[in-house]
């Protein structure tokens, strides 16, 4: 029952977005779940795979959001723990140790699994990591693949493992990606949601092979996505159906990659770059929807190749994808969503049961020492909801925020105010470019400093929208407008 009422609160939000029913049909969208549930503990015989346990929404069928194996490159080969011994992990403890377990394992991950201290789980071969319905979380922790083949990650978030004050991540003890993959193959990461963390959200690193990524948000973060760290052209990674929102680079960075396969995305608010092929990277780009994104599409360095088809570019500026050299044609099967219907279906459909969209809060807080609601502005700006229907106010605390901070069009009405009163105790800055863009009409700017770490002719305050009022606030090392 509650996966049949789950189907029909998403159909609705999605018709409501102005998808047509019949579209939903055709795509294989809300044909029936399955219904066999494992006995806890036992091998997973009569439920193999764990999405029953897990109460997924498996469709039956090619081309359904949730599907029962992945497409793309990880589409052969990659079962994850399906047939060995179905757990649970409700503590950190009890996810650490069926992690690293040298047996199969269909794990299913309960509620939020807060980590007090960092850490990267070691992750073995042959594992399934499940959440079980709405609201399963990996708080303060990621996992980490090296030499492993076959894993599958299914509808959890991965959140906040963020250092206050260290959005670069570029401090020594700041390698707190949510996934990390070196040299390992047949991976599927589907409907997850990664945030707020201390490095890059998925790295996909040294030769890795057959990767999938589907259904993912990817959100209020530096690094989205980056493939690479080696100069052989080894890696094959498909990336389809993902949401990526109020980032900043690395959407995805894919280097020397031998096929990517990217299509049907839906790319948001980007403040640095969207998808950039290096080197050698042979890339397929199509059907992909962006909005509001500087630099949407590229490619640099010598050799490579980059097709592009039937991209949509809405609000973009920079780099939209000149085609060059030749690219490859993908060794599978595919369906190619039309691209003005990508965003409506990836809203309603990406990332773990229940949704990621913030709730609305007429105040939010940001704090470097914990005390408030996020540590960086970056994130405050996302926990509000797109087109927000009244005011909000973020109150920033005192300290240096050194992070290249956007408020996005698409929310208005918003006042970003140091908390105190006194511009010289918030003071945003930035390494690169522009400090502090304002794009939303009607917002404030307050009680702050913006600057930028060394002094430059260009601007650090830019402000784009209409009727948008700065008070007491004092630029430095460079100028506004």
């Amino acid at each position: 029952m509650a996966n049949t009422e789950h189907r029909g609160i998403r159909r609705r939000t999605l018709l409501s977005a102005g998808l047509a029913a019949g579209t939903l049909a055709s795509a294989g969208l809300f044909t029936p779940a399955a219904s066999a549930v494992a006995a806890e503990g036992a091998p997973s015989g009569v439920d193999p795979t764990g999405f029953d346990e897990a109460g997924l929404p498996i469709n039956r069928g090619h081309g359904g959001a949730w599907t029962e194996a992945p497409e793309g490159f990880a589409g052969v080969g990659t079962t994850g723990g399906a047939g060995g011994r179905l757990v649970h992990a409700r503590t950190p403890d009890e996810l650490r140790g069926f992690a690293k377990s040298a047996e199969p394992l269909v794990v299913i991950l309960h509620g939020e699994l807060v980590f007090a201290q960092y850490e990267k789980l070691t992750v073995t071969s042959n594992k399934s990591f499940l959440g079980a319905g709405e609201g399963a979380a990996v708080v303060n922790a990621g996992f980490k693949l090296v030499n492993v083949a076959n894993v599958v990650f299914r509808n959890f978030t991965v959140r906040d493992s963020y250092i206050p004050g260290d959005f670069v991540g570029k401090r020594p003890d700041n390698d707190r990606d949510g996934i990390q993959m070196d040299t390992s193959t047949h991976v599927w990461v589907d409907h997850m949601h990664f945030t707020r963390l201390g490095d890059g959200l998925v790295d996909i690193r040294k030769d890795c092979d057959n990767v999938t990524l589907s259904w993912n948000v990817f959100s209020d973060h530096n690094k989205a996505l980056g493939e690479g760290w080696t100069q052989n052209v080894v890696t094959r990674v498909t990336l389809h159906h993902n949401w990526i929102r109020n980032t900043h680079q690395r959407n995805a960075s894919l280097d020397n990659t031998a096929a990517s396969h990217v299509y049907n995305n839906y790319l948001e608010n980007v403040s640095s770059y969207g998808m950039l092929g290096r080197n050698a990277a042979l890339l397929l780009v199509e059907g992909n929807y962006f909005r509001d994104v500087r630099n949407p599409l590229h490619h640099q360095g010598p050799g490579g190749g980059l097709a592009a088809r039937n991209n949509v570019f809405d609000e973009c500026t920079g780099n939209t994808g000149q085609e060059r050299g030749e690219s490859f044609h993908p060794p599978y099967p595919y369906d190619v969503t039309p691209t003005r219907a990508v965003p409506a279906l990836v809203r309603a459909f990406g990332g773990p049961l229940g949704g990621t969209g913030p709730a609305l809060r007429k105040v939010i807080t940001v704090a470097l020492d914990g005390t408030g609601d996020f540590a960086s502005i970056r994130a405050a700006i996302g926990a509000i909801p797109a087109n927000n229907p009244t005011a909000v106010t973020v109150l920033v605390q005192p300290g240096l925020y050194h992070e290249p901070s956007v408020v996005w069009g698409d929310r208005r009405n918003i006042t970003l105010a140091g908390a105190t009163g006194n511009a010289a105790d918030v003071v945003l800055s930035n390494s690169e470019g522009v400090t502090l863009t304002v794009a939303a009409d009607g917002s404030t700017v307050q009680d702050l400093t913006v600057t930028s770490d060394t002094p430059q002719s260009g601007t650090v305050l830019q402000v784009a929208g209409k009727d948008v009022t700065c008070s007491n606030v004092t630029v430095l090392n460079g100028t506004s407008g």
